[in-house]
């Protein structure tokens, strides 16, 4: 029995020593893991950040997910890849990242600021300010609370942004920005005195610096204190006398309450000033110019303020506000020259040349629409309207294949069909002038392929058929659809009677014309001839003379004359 305990002992004391021996082995292999996974995990991140900084951000990408492949519960892998993704301008991945890198680790400031940027930027304002209101209680930033204060005023929590402000103004009593901050502040709290209070402070504390006048005497003319933003604007003026930003804002002053003489006469002196830019006038003048009643009323005094601009400065902007202001007047010839001169500084401005071919074509310059679309093509090869231009041009020039040419130009490479249906209704025209009726049709054919309720085109394709007395049925088909869509267009049920009359159909023809006169074409000479003509076919002589003298009246064309003649020798 004591040999048999004796060994039991000694089993009982082996046992627990081999376990022993086995977990030591155990915990020294998990160290040894545990610490190659680390140096893989920092070899990772290193590599990855060195991709980062070197703007490899794919591979970054690759190497930051391999990081928390290892180490999940990590957060600087997720923090680094909302910064890649910010580069890479993919803001909802870069938010889900540093969501997770704050949900990791909510006592870091840098990973906190990170997420409130990101929110800031998505406009998530309520959330941007719960992560400020954590970051500050980790840490006191002055400049965290201004951002805080500037979230707040932005939300319209006004109260809560001033109450944010008071925590930095000891230390921050001179700081602009606060100040800007706490007048915008009362301003919106409709506190106005306080409001003004604060800027008056930015003049005390920063006597030297215009701008803060400026904004006083501004912000006194905006809510009406007129007297002291006078006042305010004669001390600066006493301070820099020359400071054209300033007497700017003084003519603005005055027109603002429509003392006009007053207003020009500032910003004549400040367009003399040399800290304003020529774009700096200009700008100025472009409010006033794209104000169509203002301009109207106010024209000689804005065109005579461009003009003090000296002839040394006269650049592009110079001519192209002048052109402008003619432009909105109306007054298209004075406006083609600076046009013309515009285009000289201008040659890659494309609405500049276009704008050119419409002064032109609208005063019927047909030999300048062709030069300079002739030129503009050197520029923009690519634009089919242009050749449009050019085409409309040879065709009021009687240079129709010319035109001809440019339509087929647009009808190859363009494939606008607005632009294309233009194309085919000037070639059919063309086509029809030159008696080649077959291409003319085919042309207004395939303007109806691409819009088949193009009232317009069918009437003038119904009409010209019924003028040739050819394919009356397609004629009747294309005009009746257009009365059928606006019943009462004198235009429509002029042509539509026309047709039946030249199908033989006289009664019906009488009545759509007599419903075109009733709807206001008894001062169309040519459908009052129509009628006439449609009268005496039904042998009603003298309702047809009456019709063919009030049209003569109107058009006292040889034609009518000799109907007139022939027919009451008929009458009588």
């Amino acid at each position: 029995m004591k040999a048999y305990r004796i060994i039991y002992i000694t089993l009982l004391v082996l046992v627990p020593a081999s376990c022993f021996i086995t977990k030591e082995r155990t915990s020294r292999d998990q160290d040894k893991a545990s610490s190659l996974l680390e140096t893989q995990y920092y070899k990772l991140f290193t590599d990855a950040t060195k991709h980062a900084l070197f703007g490899n951000n794919k591979n970054a990408i690759t190497l930051y997910n391999t990081c928390i492949n290892i180490f999940p519960e990590r957060a600087a892998p997720y923090y680094q890849l909302s910064s890649v993704y910010l580069r890479e301008k993919e803001i909802e991945k870069a938010k889900s990242y540093a969501e997770m890198a704050v949900s990791l680790d909510s006592s870091n400031t840098w990973y906190l600021l990170r997420l409130a940027d990101i929110y800031q930027y998505l406009d998530i304002v309520d959330k941007a300010i719960v992560l400020y209101e954590r970051i500050l209680d980790i840490n006191e930033d002055d400049e965290i609370r201004y951002n805080l204060a500037m979230l707040y005023s932005k939300e319209g929590s006004n109260d809560e942004a001033m109450r944010v402000l008071c925590l930095m103004e000891e230390e921050n009593q001179e700081s602009k920005e606060v100040i800007l901050l706490k007048h915008n502040l009362f301003h919106a709290k409709r506190e106005y005195d306080s409001a003004v209070y604060e800027l008056q402070l930015i003049t005390k504390y920063f006597p030297e610096d215009i701008t803060g006048y400026g904004m006083l005497a501004e912000y006194l003319s905006e809510i009406d204190r007129n007297n002291y933003a006078q006042e305010v604007y004669h001390e600066i003026l006493k301070k820099d006398s020359s400071n054209g930003i300033a007497i700017l804002s003084f003519g603005e002053f005055f027109l603002k309450d429509n003392i006009l003489d007053s207003a020009f006469y500032y910003f004549k002196k400040a367009f003399c000033c040399s800290d304003l830019t020529l774009n700096d006038k200009i700008s100025i003048v472009v409010g006033y110019i794209n104000n169509i009643e203002f301009l109207q009323k106010n024209y000689m005094r804005i065109d005579n303020l461009l003009d003090e601009i000296e002839n040394k400065d006269r650049k592009f902007p110079y001519y192209a506000a002048k052109a402008d202001i003619y432009i909105n007047m109306e007054k298209y010839e004075k406006a083609k020259p600076f046009l013309d001169s515009a285009l000289l500084y201008e040659k890659s401005n494309f609405m500049l040349w276009e704008q050119s071919m419409i002064i032109n074509s609208y005063l019927e310059e047909n030999e300048d629409v062709i030069s300079i679309a002739t030129e503009c093509l050197n520029f923009f090869e690519d634009r089919p309207n242009v050749y449009l231009f050019r085409a409309s041009a040879y065709y009021r020039l009687n240079e129709g294949e010319k035109a001809i040419n440019d339509t087929k130009e647009i009808l190859m490479t363009s494939t606008d069909n607005k632009i294309k249906v233009q194309a085919y209704n000037l070639a059919a025209e063309i086509y029809r002038g030159k008696e080649e009726f077959e291409k003319s049709d085919s042309c207004f054919e395939a303007i109806l392929a691409i819009e088949p309720e193009n009232l317009i085109v069918r009437n003038n394709y119904s009409y010209y058929l019924s003028l040739r007395g050819y394919n009356l049925q397609r004629a009747e088909e294309l005009s009746k659809f257009t009365i059928e869509k606006e019943p009462k267009n004198p235009t429509y049920l002029d042509t539509y009677g026309w047709i039946l009359y030249k199908m033989g159909d006289y009664k019906q023809a009488r009545n759509f014309i007599e419903y075109a006169i009733r709807n206001g074409a008894y001062t169309n000479s040519e459908v009052l001839e129509h009628y006439g003509d449609i009268m005496d076919k039904l042998d009603n002589c003298q309702e047809a003379l009456e019709a063919y003298e009030n049209a003569y009246e109107l058009d006292s064309s040889e034609l009518l004359k000799k109907k007139i003649v022939d027919l009451k020798n008929d009458c009588e």
